[in-house]
């Protein structure tokens, strides 16, 4: 196997690591909130002694909410390091039009959504916190729609890297040995 292909191979894996944690990590977060919120915990209940539960589960949903942000935030310019590499990588491996093509589509959503979705979405959901349910059905609407529309693009993104990764190591593993 040549060196750039492993090292793309490598990348793509990392990159597809990456994504599976930062799916994991955001679904995680609200859920530990969650349980802070309705643990009980002696040493909890005296530090917020006189705040109403509900109170108590927006702040921690809010620290929730402002770590995904982070790790978002985050994640979007790493993923920009890594998709660069892996086309660098593409072109210098001649793995083929379709690992070069995957891989550039690959970055350009990255670069959109690390442009433009992310920052817009920290955004309105930072205007949304705090925010009484349905008071602004505008923002809410966009979050949700920018939400789910990172959401699919991201698991478009993570299928294009498996197909890219997997077309990359049979094209490599075809070729002939250099003499």
């Amino acid at each position: 196997m040549s060196r750039p292909v492993l090292l793309l191979l490598f990348l793509l894996g990392a990159w597809s690591c990456g994504t599976v944690f930062m799916w994991q990590t955001a679904i995680q977060n609200f859920n530990v909130a969650e349980a802070v919120a309705s643990s009980g915990h002696e040493g909890l209940e005296a530090a917020v002694d006189g705040v109403a539960p509900d109170s108590l589960r927006e702040v921690v949903r809010h620290q929730a909410s402002e770590v995904n942000r982070l790790f978002f935030t985050g994640w979007a310019w790493v993923q920009l390091g890594l998709a660069a590499l892996s086309f660098a990588l593409a072109w210098v491996s001649r793995s083929g039009r379709a690992v070069l093509v995957l891989v550039g589509a690959m970055l350009l959503i990255t670069l959109g959504l690390a442009v433009y979705v992310v920052p817009e979405t920290v955004r309105l959901g930072r205007m949304m916190d705090f925010a009484a349910d349905g008071s602004q059905p505008q923002v809410e609407g966009m979050f949700w729609t920018l939400h789910h529309a990172y959401t699919s693009v991201d698991m478009l993104k993570f299928a294009m890297g498996l197909v890219a990764a997997a077309i990359a190591y049979r094209r490599d593993a075809a070729s002939p040995a250099p003499a």
